[in-house]
């Protein structure tokens, strides 16, 4: 053994040490970012608090950003960092390629920044320049895109991840209604609304109300909350909670599954296994009391199909009764 060796070994460790208190301390850094976040989007009381709270997200991992809403046919500026727009800066959705085509697919798009595809205000001189446009749903319908200038220091992945966050809560603020069959009266109407809010074509969390009404082949009438034991409220959250977190098992593990499953209209042949596991777990565990419902078939319907029950495909053998 060289007279060096037990110092090098010794320098090693704590390099190593001092490199994963690092990486822990970044990480812990990221998720607080990323939690605080959220709370600001799940406590909007108005689309002015929602799109502040967006903006201030997007903000951490890009520098030049905008959010617009749609408005029938138009983008509408909502709010912006070191873009310069004019106030109200609005345009047709149809002038702008990239901006229709983040509308279309409902997917995120990476485009030149050019008039053409992005318009003369958001255009750039650089030839080679791009900008990324992320829509935000509410369901499946696109309420506002987000627009990001392409700097060497943004995080693309960050902000699909706070775009779907802002995603989810409006979605969440949309079906008020059926939450509140499953919550305490004294919480189910809270928060006020905006102007905009009371216009279906352009508020951000107004249900898309003609494909609720055309979605599914069944519907589940859920039990009032006040009827329900203490314990029995407490397995019907649980229940909620098992099914959020399995379908989302199920899409982080096979996004490539779901999304052909859902083009194919055979979401259930595609994730049989997974989804006969869950069943049979969450039949165990949750239908043990009369009033238990399919919580599992709702999120799986509500996330995993789209909100359309016929993504299921024919296969499928129907919620747990």
């Amino acid at each position: 053994m060289h007279v060096l060796e037990p110092a090098w070994e010794a320098f090693r460790r704590e390099f190593d040490a001092a490199c994963n208190r690092a990486v822990q301390a970044a990480r812990s850094q990221t998720t607080h970012q990323l939690n605080q976040i959220l709370r600001r989007l799940r406590s909007y009381h108005s689309e002015e608090e929602w799109v502040a709270a967006l903006l201030d997200g997007i903000s951490q991992v890009a520098r030049d950003v905008g959010i617009f809403s749609l408005s029938g046919d138009r983008l509408v500026l909502r709010a912006q960092r070191n873009l310069n727009l004019p106030a109200g800066y609005s345009f047709p959705v149809a002038t702008s390629g990239a901006f229709a085509s983040a509308i279309d697919s409902k997917d995120p798009v990476i485009a030149l920044r050019t008039a053409s595809e992005v318009t003369e205000p958001l255009s750039s001189p650089q030839p080679d320049e791009r900008a990324h446009l992320v829509p935000v749903l509410n369901e499946n319908r696109v309420v506002a895109i987000i627009f990001a200038a392409n700097r060497d220091y943004i995080d693309v992945n960050a902000l699909e991840l706070i775009a779907g966050m802002g995603s989810l809560v409006l979605e969440r603020r949309a079906n008020a209604g059926l939450h509140a069959q499953i919550i305490p009266a004294s919480a189910a109407g809270q928060g006020t609304a905006s102007a905009l809010l009371s216009e279906p074509q352009n508020g951000f969390d107004q249900p898309d109300t003609a494909k609720a009404q055309s979605r599914g082949r069944s519907e589940t009438r859920l039990p009032a909350w006040t009827d329900l034991s203490p314990e029995h409220r407490a397995l019907h959250i649980q229940a909620q909670r098992f099914s959020r977190v399995k379908v989302a098992e199920m899409q982080l593990a096979r996004p490539e599954a779901c999304k052909a499953g859902r083009e194919q209209g055979n979401l259930y042949l595609l994730l049989k296994n997974e989804i006969d596991k869950a069943r049979e777990a969450y039949r165990a565990q949750f239908m043990v009391i009369p009033s238990m419902v399919d919580y599992l078939h709702l999120e799986l319907v509500r996330t995993a199909a789209g909100g359309d029950e016929s993504k299921l495909g024919v296969d499928y053998p129907g919620q747990l009764v």
